[in-house]
């Protein structure tokens, strides 16, 4: 089978690799839509070393070979989780897979993941997928719109809420589309004009270049003196997470997003005086899916993140284009029509 092999230092090529044959539990998936995640560029595509598997952990497809699996058959459309849990601590039983105590592997980065023809996942990495939920679609759920959705979840969001979105990239531009959905009024903040741009169509009702302008003042004006109810810090930036923090109102909450090894808070200013609740979100747990499916049933258009569509033939266009950061969602579709159109992004 064709699959992308990370070279290093900013490389990557198409080549084969041995194809996938069921075992056990394990089942061969027809990868139809895959989408690159910005993990796969900070901890893959960037580093100077080459990969040792196939990249790539939000995809979806068909399940096309099986050997004794018993919950999944041939023919069967499902999306494919990134992480690989065991299946028997507390975490894996609650269907909190990302919180797994002894994980099987995760797909992309220590086992061959979706940049691929195929692939070999268990069933138990397997969601089924309506009808109702277009391919493309389906390729955004698993961290843009269903991490941001269970971040926006456990801090109860309602419709009367302003929301902040630190960072507009992929993940802050899926907590924009959902925010928007839910009702609420938002407030984008990203230096690069195509994601603001993006973020705007997307229901952004305001969007801030936080290096032109003082981002939490700008914020106390918008919302009249009274600061956001909840922020969502998607870009992984310290400093990003203390706007977050100073911008939300006394009572107010804000999740964590991006991946960051450290930043800086202000345990008295942040937490004993405002009282701010701060929480982090990864995926979501299964308890959370029918959620997200009702969602996008009832109108919630997953696909709208995309705006650079590829063959898998052209991972080494789409890696870089993605890298250059003028991009919402960059995803790779099996099968391309001339409706797949692709935004040009601002200079």
């Amino acid at each position: 089978m064709r699959g992308v092999r990370s070279l290093g230092a900013r490389s990557v090529e198409v080549c084969d690799w041995p194809d996938p044959e069921p075992q056990g539990d394990e089942v061969v998936v027809r990868v139809d839509a895959a989408s690159i995640c910005g993990s796969d560029l900070h901890s893959i595509y960037r580093k100077k070393s080459p990969h040792s598997v196939i990249p790539g952990h939000e995809g979806m497809g068909e399940v096309v070979a099986v050997d004794s699996a018993r919950h999944v058959r041939v023919g069967d459309r499902v999306m494919i989780l990134a992480i690989i849990g065991c299946g028997r601590c507390r975490w894996c039983r609650e269907g909190d897979f990302s919180l797994c105590e002894a994980k099987r592997g995760v797909l992309g980065f220590d086992r061959n993941g979706v940049h691929a023809e195929f692939a070999m996942v268990p069933e138990s990495a397997l969601l089924p997928l309506p009808e109702y939920v277009r391919d493309e679609a389906a390729a955004c759920i698993l961290d843009p719109v269903g991490t941001t959705y269970h971040a926006l979840k456990r801090m109860s969001a309602r419709a009367d809420h302003t929301v902040g979105v630190f960072g507009l990239g992929p993940m802050g531009l899926g907590g924009v589309l959902v925010s928007s959905f839910l009702g609420a009024e938002v407030i984008g903040l990203d230096p690069i004009a195509f994601r603001r741009e993006h973020a705007e169509g997307l229901g952004a009702t305001h969007t801030l270049d936080p290096t032109s302008c003082d981002a939490v003042e700008a914020i106390e004006d918008l919302t009249r003196g009274r600061g956001l109810d909840m922020a969502l810090e998607c870009s992984g930036n310290a400093e990003a997470l203390r706007q977050a923090l100073d911008s939300v109102r006394p009572k107010g909450a804000v999740s964590i997003i991006g991946e960051a090894a450290e930043a800086v808070i202000s345990p008295s200013a942040h937490f004993n005086r405002k009282e701010i609740t701060l929480c982090g979100s990864t995926c979501f747990p299964m308890s959370d899916y029918q959620d997200i499916l009702n969602c996008i049933q009832r109108g919630l258009d997953a696909s709208r993140l995309i705006t650079h569509r590829f063959a898998l033939e052209d991972a080494v266009d789409a890696y870089a284009s993605f890298d250059r950061g003028r991009t919402g969602k960059v995803t790779f579709l099996r099968e391309l029509s001339t409706a797949n159109t692709t935004l040009e992004p601002t200079p």
